[in-house]
């Protein structure tokens, strides 16, 4: 009797074990599947179609040392970090309002609204060197009553590693990456897994960023989104997933 309970117990030791296998591979199997649907998605399409301003209306950008750059018709604005921009813009129509944002992974963050009415309108001055540290790349976006376009600021002789949103992002994918290595050799449980979803969150928004910048996303693709999504899923099946025993 005694051996016949210490074989059953043996047995369903064996069993789980091998239930707890299972499953951890199945993980694994799930993200590596997920990573290759991203580098598939990056291959097929990395940049959305190109735009330029649309509705009739025109742009000019002048910069104090790069000179004026007709914005209408060009989507890349290279500036250097010790001039100064200012814009100017004509619409065949009265415009009432019009609002500036910047890009982020595919999202939209309003940077300038403006309201009034009138077919022209001016902006600026604006020291590059105010944003020279933060990144090396800006795209902008503007939108008015019927007219919008967008451009992509590069600043010329910034080295994107040195910026806060290039390597001090990819400096924290790196740091999330490491937290989520030491969550996968421990106990797991709801809470690592919570903790480990917000870290891969975190970790993914760092590296789109810092992609963004070294030119291998761009900011108005919402294919960026992918990787903080991935992040979160990451980080939520990874706590527990290499432990053993």
């Amino acid at each position: 009797m005694l051996a016949s309970r210490r074989s059953g117990k043996t047995a369903l030791a064996i069993v789980v074990k091998v239930r707890r296998v299972q499953v951890q591979q199945s993980l694994r199997s799930r993200l590596v599947l997920y990573v290759l649907a991203s580098l598939a998605l990056l291959m097929v399409n990395p940049f959305p179609a190109a735009a330029v301003v649309t509705g009739g209306c025109t742009v000019q950008g002048l910069g104090s040392k790069s000179g004026a750059i007709d914005l209408t018709t060009q989507a890349e604005w290279h500036v250097r970090p010790d001039e100064v921009l200012s814009g100017s813009g004509n619409a065949p129509s009265d415009q009432t309002s019009v609002q500036i944002s910047a890009y982020a992974l595919g999202v939209a963050i309003p940077v300038v609204s403006a309201s009034g009415k009138g077919r022209s309108g001016t902006g600026g001055p604006y020291a590059v060197s105010d944003y020279s540290w933060i990144a090396q790349t800006i795209s902008v976006v503007g939108a008015s009553d019927s007219c919008t376009g967008h451009v992509t600021v590069i600043i010329d002789d910034v080295n994107p590693v040195l910026t806060a949103s290039g390597g001090g992002a990819l400096a924290l994918a790196l740091l999330g990456l490491l937290m989520l290595l030491g969550t996968a050799f421990g106990s797991g449980g709801g809470g690592a897994r919570i903790g480990g979803a917000i870290i891969g969150v975190v970790a993914g928004i760092g590296l789109g960023l810092g992609l963004q910048q070294m030119g291998v996303l761009d900011a108005r693709s919402l294919v960026g989104l992918a990787l903080p999504i991935g992040g979160l899923l990451i980080g939520a099946v990874a706590p527990g997933s290499l432990r053993r025993g």
